[in-house]
């Protein structure tokens, strides 16, 4: 018998869409991915890593030099002071970052706050570890929450609030007002903070992505998904990053190593590079 939550589970609109954009010759609007193959200068040293380096398993964790890449961007981009060895996972992409984080972190009946629209894989992935969604309607053309859409849905139950900013697929970027406002229930709620930030590199007019993490009271509770794929371009190769405090990245760890253990090593190693170098 197939699992309640995907029996009868259609495929993904993704995938649907650009099969028929290929079938059909069509350009594709609908899925995150350019036309460009990405940076040839990171390619070429995933292609290094290949012949020269290692191809058996790397650390579960993630290669030292591509978490500490990865803590240096950060820093660099976003004023965060990270801990390679302690506070960054490194996945097989971001939808495995968030399976991580909701098997190791969701309880069976625990809630779970989402903003709708929403990326696909949210609802199944926390149905799946048992969560319990409460969905919160944004409207447009600015797509806010405000204090009394948050109290509607977080009560003693909340386990976790899911944000995506930049939202995909409403493109929106989530105003520093409403962030604040965002930390200030969770931290009364007591509740973790998931935060897609695979889009955090499409920001304009010169503005800078802030992620909710550099808050008040939101170190120690929120975690941090970000995307190599994202960055440069390059979404088939599915490295991604889980970033939190040492406690919650030891769970995402645990999580981690039952799922996809490693990514390959020639991939982390290009993306160490370009992170070094290329300054996505």
């Amino acid at each position: 018998m197939v699992h309640p939550v995907f029996d009868n589970l259609p495929t993904t609109i993704f995938e649907r869409m650009s099969s028929l954009a290929r079938q059909h010759g069509a350009i594709n609007l609908g899925q995150g991915f350019p036309d460009d193959q990405g940076p040839l200068p990171v390619r070429e040293a995933a292609a290094r890593a290949l012949i020269e380096g290692s191809n058996q398993y790397p650390p579960m964790r993630g290669l030292p030099e591509l978490r500490a890449a990865v803590a240096g961007h950060y820093g660099r981009t976003q004023d965060l002071a990270l801990d390679p060895d302690t506070e960054i996972v490194i996945t097989s992409g971001a939808t495995e970052a968030l399976a991580a984080a909701f098997t190791s972190l969701i309880s069976h009946g625990d809630e779970v706050v989402l903003f709708q629209p929403l990326y696909d894989a949210y609802l199944p992935l926390v149905r799946r570890a048992g969560g319990v969604p409460k969905l919160v309607r944004l409207s447009p053309p600015h797509w806010r929450f405000d204090r009394a859409m948050l109290e509607a849905v977080f009560s003693d139950r909340t386990r976790m609030v899911v944000l995506n900013s930049p939202l995909n697929p409403a493109g929106v970027v989530t105003p520093d007002e409403d962030l604040a406002l965002l930390a200030e229930v969770c931290v009364r709620h007591d509740a973790l903070a998931v935060c897609d930030e695979v889009w955090e590199a499409v920001v304009f007019d010169g503005r800078r992505h802030r992620p909710l993490m550099s808050f008040p009271g939101m170190r120690e509770r929120t975690v941090k998904i970000g995307s190599a794929g994202k960055l440069f371009g390059m979404t088939g190769w599915k490295v991604g990053f889980l970033i939190a405090a040492p406690p919650l990245a030891k769970a995402l760890a645990a999580a981690h190593q039952f799922l996809t253990f490693t990514t390959p090593p020639n991939l982390q190693a290009g993306v160490a590079w370009g992170l070094d170098n290329h300054r996505a």
